[in-house]
């Protein structure tokens, strides 16, 4: 590159121009693939993203942003609660009670299978991908189920629907990220799928048919329109919005600023989708490190011409745009937009941006940010402890349909194993009293 540019952190800096140029990459991230992968001749799978490393993309992300990964963090938190107790469901005076469980073999299986780890594990993968596998595993006997384990989603694939419109298999793998590697046969665990109706019903016309597997694999997953396989979240609208993008912007220009001392007057803003158009045209490998850099660098050497050539002044910049239409009517894509930064105080720059998008990120994922302190300054949003216990109920309340979902797999194990009919599987909460109420402030309540 020239002399005048460099760049940090994936932000193009020109210090001459007193600008910034900064490429959305988000907001195409959760695109749907176009077509299946194969890693055997009757082994199709259906990929999960566009590249089929989607779960890999979208985790590095949050884990970039503060407010993303502490929402993420606090979201996993209230749907584990204080964890799963088995406990004994009786009627005691017309009304529900639930006592605790000392059934030897329901106890027996909790402590063998670190059930309270396994749901931790559970919430972290539904939380964040709205997918969660759980494998069951029977003795040899097929008799009854002794394992319960989590299988991580970010291995996990399932494989095309059949001409049933069903799902059978469940590929295990680390390789498909093309930097690991890439998956076959050898380094895949091929485990067959319980059906997504009535698992029970499934395992147990496999098994009295002599069917020999002993791992089953039952996908639990939050319901999301229109998605087949893979839920999209629905907190991921955060990239699509571009309020993640703007939000990263933020904190590299920042430290940009910080770092040179640049008081950058200008950002240029420009859509991934700029670059796969001016690459597919002139045939530029994007696999070739070199051709992209230097092809870049030519394109910003025409925004450094036209916006320091005093002959441009009052004139245009022939830029790129698409009309989508939708079904209320259509919305315009822009591929290139230049804005002018107003600087105030030096050290202070877009306090009030960071604070809106922190909000909007917040909203996005169902966490108020007065709960973690998304919002900087002292005083920002305060609120009584009254508000907080409120808020904090709310949301543990809300946890509700998640649970309901990650629980199913231990009542197919229940009826299995033929466990008391009475036993039900609950999430206990804290509930935070006033001192008069209860003077050690808080105490546990199940949710059944």
């Amino acid at each position: 590159m020239t002399t005048d540019t460099f760049v940090i952190d994936n932000i193009t800096i020109m210090p001459g121009l007193a600008a910034i140029i900064t490429e959305s990459d988000s907001q195409d991230l959760i695109e749907d693939p176009t077509n299946t992968i194969s890693i055997g001749e009757n082994d199709k799978i259906a990929p999960w993203g566009r590249d089929n490393d989607l779960p890999d993309k979208v985790f590095a992300k949050i884990m970039k942003s503060d407010v993303a990964a502490s929402n993420l963090m606090f979201n996993i938190q209230a749907c584990y609660g204080q964890g799963i107790k088995p406990m004994m469901r009786r009627i005691e005076n017309n009304t529900v009670a639930y006592q605790e469980c000392n059934d030897e073999k329901v106890m027996q299986f909790f402590d063998d299978n670190d059930i309270n780890g396994y749901f931790h594990e559970q919430c972290t993968d539904f939380i964040t991908f709205f997918n969660a596998f759980p494998e069951i595993v029977l003795t040899a006997d097929g008799r009854s189920v002794y394992s319960l384990r989590h299988k991580e989603a970010m291995f996990s694939r399932l494989g095309v629907v059949n001409n049933k419109g069903e799902i059978v298999k469940h590929y295990y793998s680390s390789k498909w990220n093309s930097e690991s590697g890439s998956a076959n046969k050898e380094n895949t665990v091929i485990s067959e799928v319980l059906s997504h109706y009535n698992p029970y019903a499934d395992l147990t016309a496999r098994i009295t048919k002599g069917n020999r597997t002993r791992r089953f694999i039952m996908p639990v997953r939050f319901p999301v329109p229109g998605h087949i396989y893979y839920p999209k979240p629905y907190f991921w609208s955060m990239f699509r919005s571009g309020s993640y993008d703007f939000s990263s912007l933020i904190w590299k220009y920042k430290k940009t600023l910080l770092k040179n001392g640049l008081a950058v007057r200008y950002i240029i803003y420009i859509d991934e989708k700029y670059w796969q158009i001016i690459f597919d045209e002139e045939k530029i490998d994007r696999n070739d490190p070199k051709k992209v850099k230097d092809r870049k660098e030519e394109e910003f050497a025409k925004f450094r011409n036209f916006l320091t050539d005093e002959h441009n002044q009052g004139k245009g910049l022939m830029a790129l745009k698409k009309t989508i239409q939708t079904g209320t009517g259509a919305i315009v894509e822009k591929y290139i937009e230049i804005e002018e930064v107003k600087i105030t105080s030096k050290g202070g720059e877009f306090i009030e941006d960071s604070s809106e998008v922190n909000n909007v990120m917040s909203y996005a994922m169902g966490v108020h940010p007065n709960m973690i302190g998304a919002n900087p300054g002292k005083t920002g949003q305060s609120m009584s402890g009254t508000d907080k216990r409120e808020l904090y109920m709310i949301k543990t309340a809300m946890m509700k349909p998640f649970r309901d979902r990650l629980l199913q797999p231990l009542y197919l194990v229940k009826r299995y194993n033929k466990w008391p009919n009475e036993l039900e599987f609950v999430v206990t909460d804290y509930q935070f009293p006033t001192l008069d109420q209860n003077k050690t402030g808080k105490q546990e309540v199940a949710q059944s």
